[in-house]
Order: structure tokens, then C-alpha cells, then sequence
């Protein structure tokens, strides 16, 4: 017990310097960078500067950027869908900088603990909170691309639909796009579409545009419709107009299923509370009776 409580001291003392070595050097260099961050989803943002400050450092012994291989890429693809294409890379710097962070802030506390209580209950605490605080990280942004896709895929039918009636009338394709895109309309999907249209002013080819708005939308719909669109400005609109009339009555017809599914997921929620409230008007009703028929018996 004597050399485990030795070898915790010892770990706990090295983490800690690290730590007081990290915050000594970049207490103020990341403060404009996590100003905007959002609290709610990004906890205890304030000790964020330590895992950033230690990823800097390890890139310049390493002379690499953490986000050169695959799976950072295919990550950042993710968080593109949040937070944008330009923003990725930064929001994956914030969140693997949060998730070092809290493990170089907590592991040690429950290192220390546990020499100070002689017991590994403050290890465990400390891990613990090394553990679920990134993992809570980690399912705000997956709640927030769920609820953007979500979003997106709710109002996908509306837009093809009146995409697709502009181009009927005879409305340019790239003009029916940038005039559904302009709309009035606030919501997420159509705030996409107006970074497609800046993108392709700013000469960025359809082809690569279209791909970028179908990643950034995250859907499997995305990927057919963008498609047809380049098909339609490639080819012309009279090839593709029939192939859009079919997705928006496909569109219709998953909104429809979707909502139905919602309800029904709804509904089951709603049978617990009830089944509570059943089986406690139960008690009321059927104990005291229960109760009289045993002492009748009893006397």
C-alpha cells in the first residue's frame, strides 16, 4: 500500500508541475481565441489554455499539427456541420485542448486525494471527472449536429419543392437557387445554401460547392439532391426538373414518416409517467382494502 500511495504522490506531483508550467506560459495567449466559445456546451472553459498550450508544445517537438491525420480530418468533416467549414479546425483544436485540460486538472486532484485519504475513492472522483466532463463535451456537440440535421432534413421538402417550381416557370437554375437561398426564411438549411452561393460567386466550381453544402448539411438526401442540381446547371434543367419533382414528393413523404415515428417515440414516453401514476393510484386505492380484507381474516 506504502509504494502505491509513493508511486500516486510522485505522478500527482509531476502532472501538477506540468500543469503549473502550462499555466504559467499560456494563461493569456488562447483568451481571444475561447471568448466565443459557448459556455453551455464547452464546460470550465476557462482551463482550456492548459491542453491547448500543451498540444502547441507537442506540435513543435513534433514539428506536425495534430490535425494532419485521418481520423482528425474525418472529425473535423463532423464538426464542420456545427460550426462551419472555416470554424472546424479551430472547434477541434477547442475540444481536444478541453478534453487534455480537464484530465492535466483532475487526474492529479484525485491522485492527491487519494495519498491524503489513503484511499483510491479520491483517485476515482478525480477520474471521474476526467472522464464524464469531455464526454459531456462530446455529446453536446453530437446533440447539436443531430439537431441541426434534424432541422435541415424538416424543412429539405419546402425547399426542393419551391426550388423546383421556380425552375419549372422557367427561372436560370443558379438564379431559382440564389433566390430560394435569399429568402426571408431563417432557418439552418437556408443560411447553407447562402454560403453555397457566396462560394460559387467567389468562383468555387458547382461541382465542389454542391459537395461542400451536402457535407456541411450532413444528410444522405443532401448527396442525391446536390446531384441533380449540378446535373440541372450542367445539362440543362429540362434532363433533371423530373428527377427533382420525384425527391420533393420523396421529401414529403419521410417528413411525413418522421413526424409520425416523433409522435410515436412521444407517445412512448409519455406511457411511463402514466404507468407511475397508475400503479401509485393503485396503491391508494387497492392497499387499504388489501389491508382491511388480512385483519377481517386475521379477527
Amino acid at each position: 500500500m506504502f509504494f502505491i500511495m509513493l508511486l500516486c504522490a510522485v505522478i500527482s506531483t509531476i502532472c501538477f508541475v506540468v500543469w503549473v508550467m502550462l499555466f504559467l506560459r499560456y494563461r493569456h495567449q488562447f483568451d481571444g481565441m475561447l471568448d466565443d466559445v459557448d459556455e453551455k456546451t464547452f464546460t470550465l472553459k476557462n482551463l482550456y489554455f492548459i491542453g491547448l498550450g500543451f498540444i502547441e508544445s507537442y506540435e513543435h517537438i513534433k514539428n506536425t499539427k495534430i490535425t494532419a491525420n485521418e481520423k482528425a480530418i474525418e472529425r473535423m468533416k463532423y464538426l464542420s456541420e456545427v460550426f462551419g467549414r472555416e470554424e472546424a479546425e479551430l472547434y477541434y483544436y477547442i475540444s481536444t485542448g478541453a478534453t487534455i485540460s480537464l484530465i492535466l486538472t483532475f487526474v492529479p486532484i484525485g491522485l492527491m486525494l487519494t495519498c491524503l485519504l489513503q484511499s483510491f475513492s479520491g483517485l476515482l472522483c478525480g477520474v471521474l471527472l476526467a472522464a464524464v466532463l469531455p464526454y459531456g463535451i462530446h455529446l453536446s456537440i453530437n446533440s447539436a449536429v443531430d439537431a441541426k440535421k434534424d432541422a435541415i432534413l424538416s424543412e429539405f421538402p419546402k425547399m426542393v419543392s419551391r426550388l423546383t417550381l421556380l425552375i419549372n416557370a422557367g427561372m436560370l437554375v443558379r438564379r431559382a437557387w440564389d433566390e430560394v437561398a435569399n429568402s426571408d426564411h431563417k432557418e439552418k438549411l437556408y443560411a447553407e445554401m447562402r454560403i453555397t452561393s457566396k462560394d460559387m460567386q467567389e468562383g468555387m466550381s458547382i461541382e465542389a460547392a454542391m459537395n461542400a453544402f451536402a457535407s456541411r448539411c450532413g444528410i444522405r438526401e443532401m448527396r442525391k439532391f446536390s446531384s441533380i442540381f449540378v446535373q440541372a446547371v450542367n445539362r440543362g434543367a429540362a434532363d433533371s426538373i423530373e428527377s427533382m419533382k420525384i425527391m420533393a414528393d420523396e421529401a414529403w413523404e419521410q417528413k411525413k414518416q418522421i413526424s409520425k415515428q416523433k409522435g410515436e417515440a412521444a407517445s412512448g414516453k409519455l406511457m411511463i409517467p402514466n404507468m407511475i401514476m397508475f400503479a401509485g393510484i393503485l396503491l391508494v386505492v387497492v392497499a387499504p382494502m388489501i389491508i382491511t380484507m388480512v385483519t377481517n381474516f386475521s379477527a
